[in-house]
């Protein structure tokens, strides 16, 4: 089975996996990493780890997530916590300063860290590692390394597994949920604006409800043609598309009164056509919800 995830699925399997109690596995945190877009989605589900108050064993940080960092503060953060633990136990951690020296802007800088590594009890080439800051096409290389490695791995060959586990326990939780309920979420969800790190998230997380209220308020039947569901998924839910009535790439928000739930074949009709009864159609269809 092939998999694409985005940021909002990421987000979401975080939040159903903190409902539950439980602590994300190495397997379903590499998953998720492997599925981010860039540094802003890297620390987007690295913020929600923190929120959570998640403990991932250092073996995450050290052989995944610390690739994927390219802010200097949130290296040298990092590279803190898991020192912090490590006063009598020294294990060696060189990545943790060499991903800095990359961050770093200055030789000075570099040197700096060098001999902060020699505190700590290892010996890095000076010769080699002072001329490497400021190098964030190596941690790109490194990104695309790690990748390649995952997708050649065991660990990899076990991604469809748990995205199926995932979607069934998504589809379980919306399930549960009224319309009124969900509908509930995504407004406190867009009210929510105390600070930064909240906001981006919430709108990141409206995507997976919007399209799930949606889907929900068509009960099955294709909003455009009124025909039920061409057929059932995995989970036994009728199989219905969300699409954006003003495309959010003209400028439309990704709000529930700009999305319906279309067949496959009417979701093909619409971007194809572009007919102008259809969109009056189901534009009348989101004035009733």
């Amino acid at each position: 089975m092939h998999i694409t995830m985005d940021l909002s699925e990421i987000i979401l399997y975080l939040d159903l996996i903190k409902r539950k109690g439980n602590q994300p596995l190495i397997d379903e945190l590499d998953m998720m990493v492997y599925h981010l877009g860039n540094h802003d989605q890297v620390k987007t589900f690295y913020n929600k780890i923190k929120e959570h108050e998640f403990r991932p064993p250092f073996a995450f940080y050290l052989k995944t997530l610390i690739h994927f960092i390219e802010d200097y503060e949130e290296c040298i953060s990092l590279k803190n916590k898991i020192l912090a633990t490590q006063r009598n136990n020294r294990r060696p951690f060189i990545k943790l300063f060499t991903h800095q020296i990359l961050l770093c802007k200055s030789e000075e800088e570099a040197l700096s860290i060098l001999q902060e590594a020699r505190n700590y009890g290892l010996n890095l080439d000076e010769k080699f590692w002072v001329s490497k800051f400021d190098s964030l096409e190596d941690i790109k290389k490194k990104q695309e390394k790690w990748k390649y490695e995952m997708e050649n791995s065991d660990a990899y060959d076990n991604f469809s597994n748990i995205y199926e586990a995932f979607v069934t326990m998504k589809s379980s939780y919306f399930k549960d949920l009224s319309e009124e309920h969900l509908k509930s979420i995504i407004v406190e969800q867009q009210s929510q604006e105390r600070n930064v790190v909240t906001r981006q998230i919430n709108t990141f997380m409206r995507k997976t409800y919007i399209k799930e209220y949606a889907k929900k308020i068509a009960q099955g039947i294709c909003q455009l043609c009124d025909k039920e569901a061409p057929f059932l998924d995995r989970q036994g839910n009728p199989f219905l598309e969300v699409h954006h009535i003003n495309y959010l790439s003209k400028g439309g928000e990704d709000e529930i009164d700009n999305v319906v739930a279309l067949c496959p074949n009417c979701h093909r009709r619409i971007h194809m056509l572009e007919d102008e009864e259809d969109f009056k159609k189901i534009l009348r269809r989101t004035s009733v919800i």
